[in-house]
Order: structure tokens, then C-alpha cells, then sequence
């Protein structure tokens, strides 16, 4: 399992496609790097991710590492992706 931390698209240089790239290259290199799972925390973004197919879990299907670091007070959503299906085009 792989965590996507910190992205970000410029608001400038929304709607053009480049987060969409940037996170079909992330899914590909940790497919190749044999990962079956990647989980995101978000505060702001939930219906982004939900969008490309990620699901809200909670906390405690994080890896036990990094549960531990979770931060109740920041109140982060947990999303979570399933690597081993294909990824489906969708429409925004």
C-alpha cells in the first residue's frame, strides 16, 4: 500500500487535465512497484478523489505505521483506491 501525499494542480491551471495525468502516472508507477493499494488524507478535496474512484474508509484501514501518525485534530478524510482493477476513463 502507497500513500499520494501533497498534490496539487495550480487554480490557475485547473480543468486542463493535468491533475488527472499526474494521477494516472502516480497509479502506474506504484502498479509497477507491485502496490495493490493507494490511500490519500484530504481535508478539502474528498469529491476529487471519490470522482476517480477512490472510497472513504476510516483511520484504522490505514498501515499500522502510519495510523499511528493520523491526526484526529486535522480531521483528514481517509480514501482509499483498489490498484488491481482497471482504471476506468471517467467524465468530469
Amino acid at each position: 500500500m502507497g500513500e499520494m501525499a501533497c498534490v496539487a494542480v495550480n487554480p490557475g491551471a485547473q480543468g486542463q487535465g493535468d491533475g488527472e495525468r499526474l494521477l494516472r502516472h502516480i497509479e502506474q508507477r506504484a502498479r509497477a512497484a507491485g502496490l495493490k493499494r493507494l490511500f490519500v488524507l484530504t481535508t478539502r478535496t474528498m469529491h476529487w478523489f471519490l470522482k476517480r474512484g477512490f472510497v472513504q474508509v476510516t483511520p484504522d484501514e490505514l498501515p499500522v505505521q502510519r495510523r499511528g501518525l493520523y491526526d484526529k485534530q486535522r480531521n483528514s478524510q481517509v480514501l482509499m483506491k483498489d490498484l488491481s482493477s482497471p482504471t476506468k476513463d471517467i467524465a468530469v
